[in-house]
């Protein structure tokens, strides 16, 4: 049996490919090697100024931190319980969407660095603060160390102490091999360098095309002297609203043919956008619009994005948890299991697919088995509906039964509307009525005479909030419309 190699053979410090300079690594990111390796991480931040790919790389940030997140207990132990409440107050104490945002930020450039400021707190180890740096503030060793630049040490900077600084890395590649990490930005790069090249000729178009070009022709002997007059003359043009020239000289307006190109400047400029939209989110229609927009469309591309999102967010968490989580509980903790940090990309299911759905299981025969279901299902206080009870024959006898058990009434008369309207006005109007009955009574008892009765009962018509029993009113009546005319259909 061969001897298993415990050691890592293929490293950075023999990859022949990977430039490094007095034992500092530079970027593997073509665009950057291309361009002054870790010192131009600037080009990317020219990227964020192109308002679209701002737009998109802040729709990504935004949507994961927008998700409610958790502290998970390593096992339902007493004590890691209380560990779990401990990290989840140490992570709101650092605002740990905001720390999530930041480190976010190396979707773009390939890494990102938070520095922690430890404290003592009463004997507990906890991080004051969790503060995001600017990655070109940093390099990597061949070892992928991290290491500071200073002001002492500028080019391949200092090392840093342990369990300092998080160091979170978004790569699109499949190794792991750059310490720096390869962001999207090497992708935006071309689409908003080439935007800016579409805008700078439209621009330049545009304003070509704004105002008609002057044709000054003339006879005779015009020597560079004159020449040069005239053009001078033609500039003045532009502000004045007279020109002199001599007779021998014409003067006329080129009008332009076309508007400088500006459809098919704006048509590659819409092209670039969603090339980045495609980069960041995976897709388009969430925010580039057009007649592709079809509902249906739209939100399968939106669950292409929210993928995408979920997947940035868990690595975020791992990277706390392997992190600050990890170095606040074994500082606290020695030897105590690690808890987990997720966030919620769950989606709540739609109310009316859940009344479609429990409507065909009933129909199948099937109903809750406990009476809480709807109250947790869909909120609020249910309580279920009472049948109405079958009415009384007119001579006080009960209606004849069928051999089966039942009412002949069920099989031939329909149910009394009229009066079931009824009982139900009178039982939600008596309420409104015995307050106001009692209301009339306290004016009575407190009136010192007939004057004073009167004088009181008119206040009272005037404040009395009759709005309540208005409304249930014209729903009673609009109720005793429909069964109406429900009833003279049903007669044919």
């Amino acid at each position: 049996m061969a001897k298993l190699v415990r050691a890592e053979i293929a490293t950075a410090v023999s990859d022949p490919f990977i430039p490094s300079f007095q034992g500092v690594l530079q970027p593997m990111d073509e665009v950057l090697a291309a361009r002054g390796g870790a010192s131009a991480l600037k080009l990317y931040d020219e990227i964020r100024r192109d308002p679209h790919a701002h737009a998109v790389l802040s729709k990504m940030k935004l949507e994961v931190v927008s998700r409610e997140w958790a502290v998970f207990p390593a096992s339902e132990r007493r004590a890691d319980k209380k560990i779990a409440e401990a990290v989840e107050q140490q992570l709101k104490a650092i605002n740990f969407d905001r720390l999530t945002r930041g480190l976010l930020g190396a979707i773009l450039k390939g890494f990102a660095v938070a520095e922690i400021v430890w404290i003592n707190d009463e004997g507990l180890w906890k991080a004051g603060a969790v503060k995001v740096k600017k990655q070109r503030r940093f390099r990597f060793s061949v070892e992928g160390e991290l290491r500071m630049l200073t002001r002492s040490s500028t080019m391949d900077g200092e090392a840093v102490p342990d369990r300092k600084f998080i160091v979170h890395r978004h790569s699109i590649d499949d190794d792991d091999d750059d310490p720096y990490g390869v962001g999207i930005g090497s992708v935006l790069f071309w689409p908003a360098w080439f935007k800016r090249q579409v805008l700078a000729h439209w621009l330049r178009g545009t304003e070509k095309h704004a105002t008609p070009t002057t044709l000054a022709q003339y006879s005779g002997g015009f020597d560079q002297a004159k020449q040069d007059q005239l053009l001078d003359a033609l500039r003045r043009m532009a502000g004045d609203t007279g020109l002199a020239v001599p007779d021998t000289v014409n003067v006329s307006l080129l009008e332009a043919k076309s508007a400088g190109g500006g459809d098919v400047f704006e048509t590659l400029s819409r092209y670039l956008d969603e090339l980045m939209s495609e980069a960041v989110l995976g897709e388009t229609l969430s925010t580039n619009s057009g007649e592709r927009g079809a509902r249906s469309l739209g939100e399968i591309h939106n669950e292409v994005r929210i993928a995408i999102a979920k997947a940035a967010a868990d690595l975020v968490c791992e990277t706390v948890r392997d992190t600050l989580v990890r170095w606040f509980v074994e500082a606290n903790w020695p030897g105590t299991a690690i808890p987990e940090v997720w966030r919620d990309f769950s989606e709540a299911e739609d109310l009316n697919d859940k009344v479609e759905r429990d409507k065909k299981i009933y129909e199948m025969g099937y109903e809750p088995e406990d009476d809480d279901y709807f109250n947790e299902t869909y909120g609020g206080a249910w309580v279920k509906r009472k049948a109405p009870e079958p009415a009384d024959e007119p001579n006080g006898k009960q209606p004849p039964k069928a051999e089966d058990g039942t009412d002949f009434a069920e099989h031939s008369h329909p149910t009394d509307a009229a009066s079931e309207i009824a009982d139900q006005m009178e039982e939600l109007g008596d309420p409104v009525i015995a307050a106001t009955i009692e209301e009339i009574r306290n004016q009575v008892n407190a009136a010192a005479d007939f004057d004073d009765l009167s004088l009181r009962l008119a206040r009272l018509s005037a404040d009395m909030d009759v709005g309540g029993f208005a409304e249930l009113m014209e729903q009673g009546m609009t109720l005793a419309r429909l069964e109406g005319h429900d009833s003279v259909g049903s007669d044919g």
